[in-house]
């Protein structure tokens, strides 16, 4: 690390403010003090004339600018009217390539503590990243077919609790996992795997656009939009009967014909955390639905953590339906998160080594594990690991594009923690 970055904290002075003055971003200003990593786009000196300049006006004595840019032996100097011809070089794959500070594969660091949990924007790769790393097709777009989807230990045990209700041998089943953590990618490689094994079974799903909790913020999914689903998918020729009695009746009807048939019927309702109590207690009456003692329907919730506080069987409104609901968590990565990012890369055609370093993956996994504190004893804190794949794609994508930015060669440890800490 460059002596700049103390002097930066000695003074109360930002790196961002830093980055802003000599028009440089701030992953790239953050590469520079933590790794010697030079940017391209500037010359050394020059750059380094920029930085004494601002610091002037900030009050920074020349002699605290005598040692800003050494490491460990070299020697230049800031002040007025000297160069830095003198300076002896470190060699240059010293200075260029940035060093690696990640713990071996496997190993852990002390998390990073933040007072909230970390979002990230979405990134996509830039074009000076896809003609760098010669990268034709993103590989961490949507996946195309079932064989691009990665599955971890943990997250085939969901695929399979979720094919088990497709094909009827569970009722009633709630996913939950966090923005991004792949609810949506399982769903359809749910749908995927029916067809390709020409399973008997009507998926049913709702349009859940602008659905919220209640009519002041979007619009409720109600009993009878459901109703008018399932008529869609079952019985896609008939109107639907104007009074609701007769709508159900036609409904139920509708149901035993297809089920008679060898049909077996799966309503799957998305981001779910956004239903309405009363939509989820009459989710137990579609249940009900049968055929003599053969159940009609299964239900299938897609949501966010907020859909288990919903099915929490102490609340006495949703008592009845929690009783009966299977919950299933879709977990983090975590260590999977090297063979997720493998799979993805190899998927669009592209060698993983070739891009990231190996320390990398580790930062990666380090950056996005963080410390939440709710509390002010000193145990009063709660190790969060967001290893989710649209995390991890968007952090990754950012570092990608930054490498390509410096002309470095392959993303570095030191790359993702300096492209995390410049980032909201």
């Amino acid at each position: 690390m460059l002596i700049l970055g103390q002097i930066l904290t000695d003074h109360g002075l930002s790196q961002a403010w830093l980055a802003r003055e000599v028009r440089l971003s701030r992953a790239a200003l953050n590469v520079l003090i933590r790794a010697n990593t030079w940017p391209k786009q500037i010359g050394r000196r020059e750059l380094r004339s920029m930085i004494c300049a601002a610091l002037r006006k900030r009050a920074v004595a020349d002699a605290d600018l005598v040692d800003a840019f050494l490491e460990s032996d070299e020697q230049e100097d800031c002040t007025p009217g000297k160069s830095s011809a003198g300076a002896i070089p470190r060699p240059a794959e010293e200075v260029t390539a940035p060093r690696s500070s990640a713990a071996p594969s496997g190993a852990t660091q002390q998390p990073k503590e933040v007072e909230g949990e970390m979002l990230l924007r979405k990134q996509t790769l830039s074009e000076a990243a896809r003609r760098k790393f010669a990268v034709f097709r993103d590989p961490f777009d949507e996946p195309q077919q079932a064989s691009e989807v990665f599955l971890s230990r943990a997250s085939r045990v969901v695929r399979e609790a979720m094919w088990q209700t497709a094909i009827g041998n569970t009722n009633f089943l709630a996913v939950v996992g966090e923005s991004g953590a792949g609810k949506s990618t399982l769903r359809e490689e749910l749908a995927e795997r029916l067809r390709a094994e020409s399973r008997p079974v009507v998926l049913i799903a709702p349009y859940v656009l602008g659905m919220e909790e209640n009519d002041k913020k979007g619009r409720c999914l109600r009993s009878d939009h459901i109703a008018e689903a399932i008529l869609h998918a079952v019985a896609g020729g008939e109107t639907p009967k104007r009074s609701p009695e007769a709508r159900f009746r036609q409904l139920h009807e509708a149901l035993i014909a297809s089920s008679r048939t060898g049909m077996k019927h799966l309503l799957v309702i998305e981001e779910a955390h956004g239903l309405a109590i009363p939509t989820l207690k009459h989710l137990k009456r579609f249940l009900e639905l049968k055929d003599g003692m053969r159940r009609l329907m299964s239900v299938l919730l897609l949501g966010q953590p907020e859909l288990r506080e919903k099915l929490d069987e102490r609340r006495a409104a949703v008592r009845e339906v929690a009783q009966r609901c299977q919950i299933v968590t879709l977990p983090p990565l975590d260590a999977s998160l090297g063979d997720y990012l493998a799979h993805r890369f190899a998927s669009s055609g592209l060698d993983l080594a070739a891009i990231v370093e190996p320390t990398a993956v580790d930062a990666l996994m380090q950056a996005l594990t963080i410390t939440q504190r709710h509390g002010g004893g000193p145990g009063d804190t709660q190790v969060i690991s967001l290893t989710h794949p649209l995390v991890a794609n968007n952090l990754l994508t950012a570092a990608i594009n930054q490498a390509a930015s410096l002309g470095a060669p392959r993303v570095t440890a030191e790359l993702v923690r300096a492209v995390r800490e410049s980032m909201p």
